[in-house]
């Protein structure tokens, strides 16, 4: 189900020539043109445990090292992600882990929180991007999230927090799903959204953002997610089941 992108690269006077590649990536929020999309084709250092898999790269422009680490457990893939600030000067930002898929697919956005007892104050947030078309054919509007049809056009993203759950993907009778951890208090990026969902020409992508951190150097910020994938053949059902548990 994930994304294939060899030759898919963005080439910006201020980066360099960065090739997308497809699959899992862990970035830092805010993106910065300048470091986001700095090239990073450098070899990273895999260990592989009996029951797990540990993958290192090299520092980036930013003076970043990061680590993602894969287990298996009861409740799924656990993806663990770590920045490690390995520069001179502390930085601020968020870990921000994102998962590239083929298109064909439905993208499944619950929009949930937790509404106080007689429902006067906002419990969610949905949060658009310049570029992002509310009345986009290829969405459609559900009374408690959105689900979006993967298909070629123009860009579109929408964000959601501040505890949508999972994440889901239906793609050829599988669901994929990536749990987002719930915000916990403390500033986050781009408004608040920790769940994301963008759509383009060749790609989408399931995102999530944890909060902003000052890392000083020789800190470290972790992030969290899970994967799960099973068998479901139904948009209806994939959307009633992950938009019932985002308002549990």
């Amino acid at each position: 189900m994930f994304a294939s992108l060899p030759e898919t690269v963005i080439d910006r006077p201020d980066s360099g020539v960065y090739r997308f590649r497809g699959g899992h990536r862990l970035w830092a929020s805010p993106e910065l043109p300048s470091i986001t999309y700095a090239p990073d084709d450098a070899p990273c250092s895999v260990t592989e445990g009996p029951d797990e898999v540990s993958i290192v790269g090299p520092g980036d422009r930013a003076g970043l090292v990061k680590t993602m680490i894969l287990s298996g457990g009861p409740e799924g893939i656990v993806v663990d992600h770590e920045l490690v600030n390995a520069g001179a000067n502390t930085i601020e930002l968020a870990p921000w882990a994102l998962t590239q898929l083929r298109l064909g697919g439905v993208a499944i956005v619950p929009v949930s929180g937790e509404p106080d007892e007689y429902g006067l104050s906002a419990s969610s947030s949905l949060v658009l991007w310049p570029y992002t078309d509310l009345a986009d054919p290829r969405v459609t509007w559900d009374r408690a999230g959105l689900l979006v049809r993967a298909e070629p056009g123009p860009p579109f993203k929408v964000g959601t927090g501040p505890a949508p759950g999972r994440l889901g993907y239906l793609m050829e009778g599988h669901l994929f799903t990536k749990q987002v951890p719930a915000a916990r208090g403390g500033p986050y990026p781009d408004r608040g959204a920790i769940g994301q969902f963008y759509l383009g020409d060749l790609f989408c992508e399931l995102e999530s953002v944890g909060a902003l951190v000052d890392l000083v150097p020789g800190d470290r910020v972790t992030h969290r997610e899970v994967w799960e994938i099973e068998e479901c053949d139904d948009v209806a059902t994939a959307a009633r089941m992950l938009m019932a548990e985002s308002h549990q």
